[in-house]
């Protein structure tokens, strides 16, 4: 579950880490799009910077599964609360960051409502799993159209997710 905070963290502060002349992106990612990730800022809407992006937010979704199946685990509701809504808040900052191009020029942020209503909303394992499903809807919805190794792959990840949260949700 830490790797899943940990790297929405990394995505989100891109920019910032830039500017402080830090990066913290793994370059066996940031390598097969770029020379430099500084590059990314200079051509955020170019089809690499987003692609990478993109990359990024897809290995990252590796974790959901361990989380998911984590969260599951839980018995008390305080303990799961505090373990589920920095998750969910996660995936619903990985809404925002997935094929933005703001994210190379700007902060990318969850609005401060969506904020509270989560931590409102995050007491069962049932409405937890309902924001995973929620959310990543939302990224499928913004999969980019072209045909790419990375849209597909997310396509498959979209669907192992939707398929989780369904299985667990039954439990």
């Amino acid at each position: 579950m830490g790797l899943f905070l940990q790297k929405t963290n990394i995505i989100r502060d891109y920019l910032e880490d830039l500017k402080a002349r830090r990066t913290w992106w793994p370059k066996e990612i940031g390598q097969n799009y770029a020379a430099c990730l500084d590059e990314f800022v200079k051509t955020p809407n170019y089809e690499k910077s987003l692609e990478c992006l993109n990359h990024m937010v897809l290995d990252s979704f590796n974790h959901v599964p361990d989380v998911i199946n984590y969260l599951g685990r839980l018995k008390h509701r305080k303990v799961l609360e505090f373990c589920a809504i920095p998750q969910v808040m996660a995936i619903a900052t990985f809404v925002e960051l997935y094929n933005n191009p703001l994210v190379f020029t700007s902060v990318v942020k969850i609005p401060k409502g969506l904020t509270c209503k989560l931590m409102l909303n995050c007491s069962t394992l049932n409405e937890v799993l309902h924001w995973f499903y929620f959310f990543i809807t939302k990224i499928e919805q913004k999969i980019p159209k072209h045909p790419s190794v990375n849209a597909h792959r997310m396509h498959v990840v979209v669907d192992q997710v939707k398929n989780l949260c369904d299985v667990n949700s039954k439990i």
